[in-house]
């Protein structure tokens, strides 16, 4: 029996049938949403330039990679969310590896695996097409959501994205993190 394809209506409707890293949800406050990541493993692709430039090539540095370009020369499913970081010039974008991929290396060197540790993070929700003017909003959101709550951030902000280009606007889940001090 064939798995359905998030590439089709499902996909445009924001139904998501991909492996999504888990997590648990430690607290609710107003619109924020407190979780915790336990351990988990990322396929990572570093590029120089804007957001718009550097997002469609590190997906497919990234797709390749999860798609036959690896020591197993093995394809494994694509995964939710797509991180993205800012750097000082340019943008790191990653996926989420499962446990029974995590094994896989990079053919491109391009492309590096990073294990990532537990961590507590403050989260908010935002939907539509993802741009630098849409994700500084919600970034502004997420960092006056937490100073109200009384927590601190103790990161620099990420970004994910959870569905495909194609998925309806409204549709489309995208969020914004922090890493913030436990809380008890």
């Amino acid at each position: 029996m064939s798995k359905i394809s998030s590439g089709t209506i499902p996909g445009a409707l924001g139904i998501r049938l991909e492996e999504e890293l888990p997590y648990s949800v430690l607290r609710k406050i107003g619109n924020l949403e407190i979780r915790h990541y336990p351990p988990f493993t990322l396929a990572r692709v570093e590029q120089t330039g804007s957001f718009e430039e550097t997002r469609d090539s590190g997906f497919r540095l990234l797709a390749d990679f999860i798609f036959g370009e690896n020591s197993e020369t093995k394809k494994t499913s694509m995964t939710t969310p797509v991180f993205q970081d800012r750097t000082s010039d340019g943008w790191v974008m990653s996926f989420y590896m499962p446990p029974e991929s995590a094994a896989m290396l990079p053919k491109n060197p391009e492309v590096w695996i990073e294990d990532m540790p537990d961590k507590t993070v403050a989260v908010h929700r935002y939907s539509g097409n993802n741009d630098m003017e849409k994700m500084e909003a919600a970034k502004a959101l997420l960092l006056e959501e937490i100073r109200v709550a009384g927590l601190r951030g103790v990161s620099h902000v990420w970004w994910a994205q959870y569905d495909q280009p194609f998925a309806l606007p409204v549709m489309k889940r995208n969020e914004v993190l922090v890493k913030i001090e436990s809380i008890s």
